[in-house]
């Protein structure tokens, strides 16, 4: 899947003021209130590229490691194996970034993340989401709609013609989901597929994600 250059443009544009949530990313990373600037810097200096490959090439190897600190990322930026959303992503403040290409994934760099909600999920789902998910940690969200990009494509890779994402429609029905998805819990601890503990666990989420999108 590619991107168009009008998305690499999207994703690079309004970037000159850091959110509150990007800075506190950067310093969870251990970056410097310099190196967090000089961040800001490179996005301000980016801004109008409409390349986002271009763009990194023209930057010198120091502000390239900042952009690397900015994303975490382990091993030194090799320009030439990014893809268009890869490279645009990194021009991008940590916590903003996208799935530019509706895979269902966001690709920072060379790495791939599993996106949930997914970025064309609607705004209302999005809330709702949130609001089911508030104050739980991440082992405490039932994972069923989280990995059902990664279940629809077991052994292939992103790369793969065939690959697909379940959530790539705009008119995906959320709600007809989490009720498939209730019913299939049922099922499982009415034939003692699940214990009881785990049976209350995600009936309570998605009975509150349910409450939620009504």
């Amino acid at each position: 899947m590619t991107i168009s250059s009008q998305s690499s443009r999207d994703v690079t544009a309004n970037i000159a003021t850091l959110s509150d949530k990007s800075v506190a990313l950067m310093h969870q990373r251990k970056m410097s209130d310099d190196a967090v600037e000089t961040f800001q810097s490179i996005l301000q200096k980016v801004q109008q590229t409409n390349d986002p490959k271009a763009a990194l090439r023209s930057l010198s190897a120091d502000e390239l490691d900042i952009v690397r600190q900015a994303h975490s990322l382990a091993e030194p930026i090799n320009i030439s194996v990014l893809s268009d959303e890869g490279a645009a992503n990194l021009l991008t403040a940590p916590g903003h970034t996208r799935d530019l290409n509706n895979d269902g994934l966001t690709t920072i760099g060379e790495g791939n993340m599993l996106t949930f909600p997914p970025d064309n999920a609607p705004a209302s789902f999005k809330a709702a989401w949130e609001e089911a998910s508030d104050g739980l940690s991440i082992m405490d969200i039932p994972t069923h709609m989280i990995f059902a990009v990664g279940l629809a494509n077991i052994g292939r890779e992103p790369s793969d013609p065939n690959w697909v994402n379940p959530y790539a429609s705009p008119d995906y029905d959320y709600g007809a989901a989490v009720s498939e998805i209730i019913e299939s819990v049922e099922y499982q601890y009415n034939h003692s597929m699940i214990s009881f503990e785990q049976y209350q666990k995600n009936m309570s989420f998605y009975n509150k994600l349910t409450d939620a999108m009504a």
